[in-house]
C-alpha cells in the first residue's frame, strides 16, 4: 500500500512537471519559429524594396520591437540572397548572384522557373524564401531569394538546447521527488500503518472474549438446555468471530508484497482443488456447474493468497446464488495474461456499478446478506490480493440476472504440469 502511495505520487508529479515542460519549450520553440519566420519576411520586404529603388533611401530612424531585426545597412551585408528580373513575357533576362555564393547563374533560373510555376508572389522552395514585386511601367517582375539555411539551423539548435534542457530537468526533477515521495506521504503511511495494526491488535484482543462468551453459552447449554436466547448469542458471537476473521486476513493482505512467498504455482491445480472444496455447498443448492479451466497454466504468486482468492469468489457465488441457478467458472489464457471468471446467477442485480462491490463493507442487499452471512468485505479481500500481484479484477453484470467477476494475471514463463 505504501509503494503504490508513493508511485503514484511520483506519478502525479512528474506528470504535472511533463506538462509544465512541455508547454514552455513548446511555447518557447514556437515562438521562435514564428519570430524567425518573421523575421525572414522583413528581410525579404526590405531586401526587395532596396532592389527596385533607383535612387538610394534616405536614412530613417523608425522605431521597431525589440524582437525585430534592425532593417538597416548591416542587415542587407549580412543576407543571403539572389535576385532574377523577369520580362511580362515571363523570360528571363538579369540573374544577380554576387551575394550568393554557391548558386550559380544557371540554378538560380530553375528556381526562379520553380517560382512562377506556382503562379504565387511569395512562397518557398527548398531553403530559399521568395518574394515577387510587379515593375507598374513595363510588367517585369522582380525575384528575389533569400536564404534561410542560418535561420533554420538557429531552430534546430534552439530545438535540441531546449529538449537537451528538458530532459536535463525533468531527470533532475524526478530524482528531487523520488528523494521527497516518502516524506510527502509519510503522515499518510502512518495513518494507514496505525489503522492496520489498530485492526490487528483489536482483532486479536477480541477474540479471547468471543471464545470464552461462545464457551459459555456452550455450557450452559450443556446445563439448562438449548433456547433460543442462547442460540442466537451462539450465532451473533460465531458470526463477529468470522468478521474479525475477515478483518485480520484484509490487514494481512494490505502488508507489502515484499513479505509474501512467491513462486510459480499450477493456476489450473490450484483452481480444481479450491472446486472440490466447494462441492457439498454446490449440491446442497443443487447448483448447476459450468467449468473450461485450460491445462497448464502458471503464475508467479503467493500460494495461500491465491487459493484465499478462489475461495472468496467461489463461496461468494455459491452464496448468492439461488437453488439450482447457473454456476460457470472460465480459466484461459489470453496472450501472456491470465483470466479467471467466476460468472453466478443472483435474484436480483445489485441496484450500483458493478465497480462498487469491490467497496469494503459495502452490501448491495444487507437483509439478504445477515441471511448468508456475509461481512461485505469478501471482495475488497479478493482485489488487494489480485492488485498485490499485479494484477487487476473486474465485475461485470451480464443480463438478465447474471454477476461475473474476472480476474487477470500474466502469465508465469515456467510451464506447470497439470
Amino acid at each position: 500500500m505504501i509503494k503504490t502511495l508513493q508511485k503514484r505520487f511520483i506519478f502525479s508529479a512528474m506528470l504535472a512537471v511533463s506538462i509544465l515542460l512541455i508547454v514552455l519549450l513548446g511555447a518557447i520553440n514556437v515562438g521562435n519559429i514564428l519570430l524567425s519566420e518573421r523575421q525572414s519576411r522583413q528581410t525579404v520586404d526590405m531586401l526587395l524594396n532596396e532592389e527596385r529603388r533607383v535612387q538610394p533611401p534616405p536614412r530613417e530612424e523608425r522605431p521597431r520591437d525589440f524582437l525585430d531585426l534592425p532593417m538597416d545597412a548591416n542587415t542587407k551585408m549580412s543576407a543571403v540572397y539572389f535576385t532574377v528580373q523577369v520580362g511580362a513575357d515571363h523570360t528571363i533576362f538579369d540573374i544577380n548572384t554576387e551575394r550568393i555564393a554557391d548558386i550559380s547563374d544557371e540554378d538560380a533560373a530553375n528556381l526562379c522557373r520553380q517560382a512562377m510555376e506556382q503562379n504565387k508572389s511569395e512562397g518557398k522552395i527548398q531553403s530559399f524564401l521568395f518574394r515577387a514585386a510587379e515593375n507598374q511601367r513595363d510588367g517585369s517582375r522582380t525575384y528575389l531569394f533569400l536564404d534561410t539555411t542560418m535561420q533554420q539551423r538557429s531552430i534546430l539548435r534552439v530545438a535540441f538546447f531546449s529538449l537537451t534542457a528538458g530532459l536535463l530537468c525533468f531527470a533532475a526533477m524526478l530524482l528531487l521527488v523520488i528523494l521527497i515521495s516518502k516524506k510527502a506521504i509519510r503522515p499518510i503511511a502512518e495513518n494507514i500503518e496505525r489503522q492496520k495494526q489498530f485492526v490487528t491488535d483489536a482483532g486479536h484482543e477480541i477474540k479471547t472474549p468471543l471464545a470464552i462468551i461462545l464457551a459459555n453459552a456452550e455450557a450452559m447449554e450443556l446445563y439448562q438446555g438449548e433456547n433460543k436466547w442462547l442460540k442466537n448469542i451462539r450465532e451473533q458471537t460465531v458470526r463477529l468471530n468470522g468478521l474479525m476473521q475477515n478483518l485480520l486476513a484484509l490487514a494481512k493482505a494490505d502488508e507489502n508484497q515484499n513479505l509474501m512467498h512467491m513462486e510459480d504455482i499450477s493456476f489450473s491445480s490450484e483452481i480444481s482443488e479450491t472446486l472440490e472444496a466447494f462441492s457439498e455447498p454446490m449440491q446442497q443448492k443443487a447448483l448447476k456447474l459450468s467449468v473450461q479451466i485450460e491445462p497448464n497454466l502458471s503464475v508467479r504468486a503467493d500460494r495461500e493468497q491465491i487459493r484465499r482468492l478462489f475461495s472468496v469468489l467461489l463461496d461468494n457465488a455459491v452464496k448468492y446464488s439461488p437453488p439450482e441457478g447457473e454456476l460457470l467458472i472460465f480459466c484461459q489464457c489470453d496472450g501472456k495474461k491470465i483470466n479467471f471468471t467466476v460468472q453466478n446467477q443472483c435474484e436480483n442485480l445489485p441496484d450500483c456499478p458493478p465497480e462498487k462491490l469491490f467497496d469494503r463493507f459495502y452490501r448491495s442487499d444487507a437483509a439478504r446478506t445477515r441471511e448468508t452471512g456475509g461481512y461485505g468485505i469478501g471482495l475488497s479481500i479478493a482485489k488487494t490480493i489480485v492488485e498485490s500481484h499485479g494484477g487487476t479484477i473486474h465485475a461485470a453484470y451480464v443480463p438478465p440476472n447474471q454477476i461475473a467477476f474476472t480476474a487477470t494475471f500474466l502469465q508465469s514463463a515456467k510451464k506447470s504440469a497439470n
